[in-house]
Parts: structure tokens; sequence; C-alpha cells
């Protein structure tokens, strides 16, 4: 029994709804397989693919003129539901139309008819985004009340004396919603778990972990299974493996990197070819399918990196150990040997379950010293492993050639690394640009992904896709829209070599960060799928994970698929690979969420602490909007926006200009523009709004 044949069913029905007995009747259950159905029936109802309805009959949303998908919440009030594959472009609800639904929940919509934009209203709830709320408890007078962390939950809730369990105003909890009995009203909840002080380091971590229900801890039979992984590999191992403990190859990663796992190799041949081999470690070795820690790893889906902690998907000693291909020490893999032209083109490729050992770990500030630097004490430590590292850095220049000249994307967004004292404490915040040292790995793990999407692809095998859609043109044109205000304008915004030309133009101006991001946030979000959709931003038709399963489960999932291929014995094929790479897609997605967090947090926590400097420190900005309550300012090297209220601006009486893009003095005549330079001082830090405010320094108004 399918689920897809119950959804055909139920769907064949949709002017009489069935019961469960109909079901059953219908599919000519045995009375011993009804269980087996009201186990489906409920997963089919908690995933929206069905709904109850009068009588507790089963229908089919869509055949019922309603929609399912998840609701996001924008912080001024309204929200958008983004709906399940196949049902249509979001819908937007107005604030009066949530029906006691909160930001991430899923929702059963009814489209409301007649509209210019698609829009809706709320029906009832299909299942809880989260079954806790994590914020900081506040008090007026005897009223108590917790004000969400999240800022797109958008109602306080109400906590009676009784509901406390003993927690005070200013400290951080986690909060179960017990009634809500209006949606005039607000919700009313109880304390479920004091997290501590607000404020402190530790606390604003938790209060992440707890807010985006990350798993922290792990179960004892998955930390029994870690303590039987031996490192190394058995004399009954290498039989099945080829051996490659004799060829050279290392591993390059970022200085705080917490897990190795992967390695590479380069060999030049006398015809002018390189053959190129990326080792990934073979996770699925010390992590069958279905053991506890095969279970462990698919709830968490991927490790999580804040802030001076990691939560790993594996456990540590796995993670970090066992499977992390360390210096000197033999470890299973799975190497993919891959054969270029002279020009860089891919001639084969070919799969192996192998043996190595990594010589060497370089960092990214190493491998940056001996190519770019080209720093001879470097050069001469690093050996013949210098020499090895100029060959793979010519490989990589034309492997990234050649994937722009196919239309990929040429994007360099930096990212913010927070640097912390000896105590943990935040001391400054630190640009890391990317740079040859990164492209030459990340071209040598996408030419390896893409061979291992062929690779499975040709073998029929179900894989987990990577999957990046393409863009609604709408988006695009609206990205178009915010460009040209700042006077720079994309051309064809459906073309993406005029949007890669348009990158190029703006990659050395003050507003490259704001427009790349912008950018990117105008594309839709790349996800996991159990079928080919293409990736836009890579410009291939079939592209997959492979090269981190110690962080990703979609990349274990694929290397088991690997492996029984390599051992010429298939795994058995997942039973609902589509819940499982949706799955997925919402465990990145919250990773991510909660690493955003707790780095804005950590930002706003090292600005806030200028603020009892005697003389504190000017930042360099840009200009990145103008409205009638003041100016957006974006610092570049932190990574960060925030506002200078017009009542800041002391030296004239501003307003919008007839463009309404540029803040103008009545007096003065000064201009405020889009894309100006402008230096800043921090003059207000509010942590529990994740806001912050800026004043011009004199002699700059």
């Amino acid at each position: 029994m399918k689920k897809d044949t119950v959804i055909r069913l139920i769907r064949s029905k949709k002017n009489r709804p069935l019961t469960r007995e109909d079901i059953a009747r219908q599919l000519r259950l045995l009375p011993s397989r009804r269980p087996e159905l009201d186990r489906m029936l409920g997963q089919l109802e908690a995933e929206g693919s069905v709904i109850r309805v009068k009588g507790g009959r089963y229908a089919v949303p869509k055949e019922l003129g309603l929609v399912v998908g998840r609701l996001e919440v924008n912080p001024r009030g309204f929200g958008f539901v983004i709906p399940e594959k196949d049902q249509g472009g979001d819908i937007y609800i107005h604030g009066e139309n949530m029906n006691r639904a909160l930001d991430g929940d899923t929702v059963l919509v009814r489209l409301e008819p007649g509209r210019r934009r698609r829009s809706g209203a709320v029906v009832r709830v299909v299942e809880r985004g989260r079954g806790e709320i994590v914020g900081t408890l506040e008090s007026a007078g005897s009223l108590f009340y917790l004000v969400p962390d999240n800022p797109s939950l958008i109602q306080d809730i109400y906590i009676d004396r009784a509901g406390l369990k003993g927690a005070q105003p200013g400290e951080k909890v986690t909060v179960r919603i017990t009634g809500w009995p209006s949606k005039h009203l607000n919700p009313a909840g109880e304390v479920v778990e004091v997290l501590g002080k607000a404020g402190v380091p530790r606390v604003d971590t938790l209060s992440a972990v707890r807010q985006y229900g990350l798993r922290e801890d792990y179960p004892e039979a998955v930390l029994e299974e870690a303590g039987r992984a031996r490192p190394g590999v058995p004399e009954t191992e290498l039989a099945g493996r080829a051996d490659l403990r004799n060829l050279v190859l290392f591993t390059v990663d970022p200085d705080d990197a917490r897990d190795f796992d992967d390695a590479v190799s380069i060999e030049r041949k006398k015809n002018g070819e390189t053959v190129l081999g990326v080792h990934i470690a073979d996770v699925s070795h010390y992590v069958p399918a279905g053991s506890a820690l095969d279970r462990e790893a698919r709830l968490r889906g991927t490790s999580v990196y804040l802030p001076a902690r990691a939560l790993h998907m594996l456990p540590p000693r796995l993670a970090t150990e066992v499977c992390s291909l360390q210096p000197g020490e033999d470890r299973p893999a799975q190497s993919v040997f891959l054969t270029f032209t002279p020009d860089g083109d891919r001639k084969e490729y070919r799969f192996v379950r192998s043996v190595i050992r990594s010589r060497r770990r370089f960092t990214y500030g190493e491998v940056r010293a001996i190519l770019l630097e080209k720093n001879p004490e470097r050069r001469k430590e690093a050996g013949e492993l210098a020499g090895l590292l100029d060959d793979m850095s010519s490989l990589a220049g034309k492997l990234r050639a050649r994937r722009f000249a196919r239309g990929a994307f040429d994007l360099d967004l930096p990212e913010s690394r927070i640097v912390f004292d000896e105590q943990g404490l935040i001391a400054g915040v630190r640009l890391e640009e990317s740079d040859l040292s990164h492209w030459l790995i990340e071209e040598f793990m996408l030419a390896a992904n893409e061979a291992a999407a062929d690779f499975l692809a040709r073998k029929k095998a179900p894989l987990i896709y990577r999957v990046h859609e393409d863009p609604d043109r709408g988006d695009l044109e609206e990205f178009a829209e915010f460009a040209a205000a700042f006077g720079h304008p994309v051309g064809n915004p459906g073309h993406r070599r005029e949007l890669q030309k348009f990158l190029d133009s703006v990659r050395e101006t003050p507003l490259a960060s704001v427009l790349q991001t912008a950018f990117v946030r105008s594309l839709k979000q790349a996800e996991y799928a159990a079928v080919p959709l293409g990736h836009y931003g890579l410009a291939v038709s079939r592209y997959t994970y492979f090269t981190s399963p110690i962080r990703r489960y979609p990349d274990l999932y694929n290397h088991r698929l690997l492996g029984g291929i390599l051992k010429n014995a298939p795994p058995e094929p997942e039973p609902n690979l589509k819940a499982l790479a949706r799955h997925c897609s919402q465990t990145e997605r919250n990773a991510q969420q909660a690493e955003r967090n707790i780095l804005q947090l950590r930002k706003l926590q090292f600005f806030a602490g200028h603020l009892e400097d005697r003389d504190r420190p000017v930042f360099e900005g840009v200009i990145t909007g103008a409205k009638n309550f003041g100016l957006t300012v974006y610092l570049n090297r932190y990574l960060l926006s925030g506002l200078v209220p017009v009542s800041r601006l002391t030296d004239d009486f501003y307003r919008l200009d007839r463009t309404r893009t540029r803040l103008k003095g009545r007096r003065t005549g000064r201009v405020f523009r889009p894309g100006d330079r402008i230096r800043v001082r921090v003059d207000k830090v509010d942590l529990t709004a994740r806001q912050i405010d800026f004043a011009i320094i004199p002699g700059e108004e």
C-alpha cells in the first residue's frame, strides 16, 4: 500500500469524501492492515496531502479549492503562504486573516477570488511549526508576558503567575502556548524552561538552539554505537578497497574547521591531461542504514556551526576523529578520479572504494601564502606539495572559466567571522574574502558532485538531488527595478549573461555586497529533491551532494547508494524519498537561520560594547535607502545594516524629494542618496529588536 495510491483513491471521490472504512473497503484491506492505513492517513494529514472534513471524511485540499502551505509572517503583520509543489505561487495573507496561525506553521488556506494579488485566508492550522517559543520574559506591573526572539512571531504571549515556574523578568525562557481563546486576543502560555539571563553569550546560543528546534544531546544507543567505532581500516576491509595510501593527497580547510571530510590529489600526464583525485571520507562504512547513528543523523539532517559551538550531525567522536581525514591516519574513503583535457574539459571519471592516508592538513591561509603571496618559506616548508598546489591552481582556473562560460554565476559574497578572546567574548568581526585558496577546493568539489550525479543517474539509483529551480521572471524584474534605483541598470533580467554582466559591473563598487545579496534573494532557494529539477545557479541539468557526508545527510545517503553499486550490491530504495528530501531541506533552512540569528546577535553585542567607549570608533558605510524616517546604512566590513534616524540629521530639516528615493535638506539643499559613502558612529543598539541606530559623525551632516 503506497501513499500515492491512497491519495489517488481519495481524489477520485472528490464529490463524496471517504471515511477510513470506505478507504479500507475500496483497497480491499484485511483487518490486520488497518493499523498500517491509520498510520498512513495520519502521515498524509500531517503533511497536508489530505484533510479531514465534516463527519471525519477525507478529501484532497486542492479538490475543495483549498491550498496547503507554510506560513511566513512579516514582522509588520502580514504574511505569505508558500504552497506545496504544484499548487501555484505564494498567497498573501492579511493580518486579520491569520486565524491564530504563527510563523512557520503549516496551514490550510482558502483562496479569495477576484483579487489582483493571489490572496487568501487561513482556514486552520494543519501543523504547528514549533511546539515551544523562545524569548525574553518581561513584566508591566502585575502582568507578565514573553517577547519572542523571532520578530516574525508578532504576538506577545501572556503568562499568569502560576505559569512562571520560577522565571524572572529579564530571563530567556521557552514557553508553551496553552490557550488562544480568540484571534483578537494574545495567546496565553506557561514557562517550560528557564535558559538564563538575557545577554549572556552562552544563554543567547542556547536560546537559538531552542528557537530552531536543534538537537543537542545524542540518545544513549547512538553514543554506544559511536563508541564501538574504531579509526583506521581493518585487514578484512582492505580486500574490497583500492589501496591509495601511497598516493600523495592532502586536505585544505578553513583555519577553524572542526571536521575534514575531503582530500585532493593531482597527476599531470605526459599527453597534457590532468587526473584530479577527490577523496571523501566513507562515513557510510561507520553509519549503516537503519542503525541508531543513521536514525539520529537523519533527524538532524545537517551539522550546525554556531560561533564557538558546533552541533554535529554525527557524535563528535565520529565527526572530528574516527571519520575525519586526519593527517598520517588510514581512513576508508570513496574516491573519484576525474580526467581533464589540457583545456579543462572533463574526459572521463572513475569511482572506487578506497583506503587513503592524508599527507598534510593545509589551511586556506597557508595555501594563500603559497599560491598568491609566493611566500618562499611556506613553499619550502610544503616541499613537493607546493608544486602539486601549483598544478591544482592551474586546473581550478580552467574549471572555473569553463563553468562561467556555460552560464554559471560568478558571485563572490564575503563572509563575516567572529573573533573571540580567551574569555569567549567578542574581540572583533573579520570580513573573509573569497580568493584562489577557496576557489581551488570549491571547483574540485563541484566537479566531484557533478560526476556523482551523472554516475548515480546513469545507474538509475534513487539519489537525492541538489536543485535550484529557475527564478520567477517577476522576481528578477523586481530586482532589476531595485538595482536601477541605485543607478545600476541590469539590462534584460531574464538573460543570465546580462545578469552576470551586471554582477561584474558592480563588483568593485561600495554597493557590491548589497546588490549581490539582493540578487541572490530574488532567486529561488536551493533545496533537495527526489527528481533532477536542474541547478540554475550552476547552469547544470543535474547536480547532487557527495562531498560532505560528515555534516550533511543527503551526502551520506548518496554515499550508501554509490558504495552499494561499487560492491555490486545496490542498497534498498528509500520508501519515501520525496519526504526525506523535503525533511533535509527543512533541517538545512533551520540550521542556516540559527547560524544567521546568532551571528547577527553577536555583531550587535560587539557594537553595543562601543556605546561605553569615550571615543566611539568611526565606521565606513554606504547609504542603501532613504525614507521619511531616516537613512538605511550598510557597513560592508561587517555585513550589517542600521538606521540613521532623520532626527539625528540635525543640520537641517530633511524630507523625501520628488523621486521618493533621496532625502533633501530644505535650507542647505544637501542630498543623501543611495550609493553615497558615509561615516557613522553607533548611537543605539536594541538587542531584543535586533536593530542598530547610527549617527553621522560631526562634519558629515
